[in-house]
């Protein structure tokens, strides 16, 4: 294994506690950052916060089991799992640039500043995933 492709490892697991990190300042920040849509979310019978709580959960697993599909064939050092990160991180980073955009304009400070976080991990992810010394490590 290429001391790239460990960094690669390392930034996939810091990118993945980043990710995490920003579903929950999402989540605190409140159920809609779009004005107009803050009904929207509120279902009769459960608490404020009781959806809102359960789409975070949702969304950490889900979050967990992309990076996992991505993570450990890396480890393996596997090229399907170095191609599948650099479509997830990409697709990633295109959907983090229209979040920040709706969270400015939203006037949401906290949300749009780990969102530039993320996609600044992201586009080091991406950076260091080009480097040759990835592809020759991978088979």
């Amino acid at each position: 294994m290429t001391p790239q492709l460990r960094l690669l490892l390392r930034l996939t697991l810091l990118s993945l506690g980043v990710s995490v990190a920003n579903g929950l300042v999402e989540a605190a920040a409140g159920p809609s950052t779009l004005p107009g849509m803050e009904d929207v979310v509120r279902v009769p019978g459960l608490p404020g916060g009781g959806l809102a709580a359960a789409v975070t959960l949702f969304g950490v697993v889900l979050t967990a089991a992309l990076y996992a599909l991505v993570w450990f064939p890396l480890r393996d050092q596997l090229q399907w799992g170095w191609v599948l990160g650099l479509v997830f991180c990409s697709l990633a980073v295109l959907g983090d640039v229209f979040d920040l955009a709706v969270y400015l304009l939203g006037g949401h400070l906290l949300p749009g500043l780990s969102t530039v976080v993320l996609v600044a991990v992201n586009v080091v992810w991406l950076v260091a995933a080009s480097r040759p010394g990835v592809r020759a490590a991978l088979r």
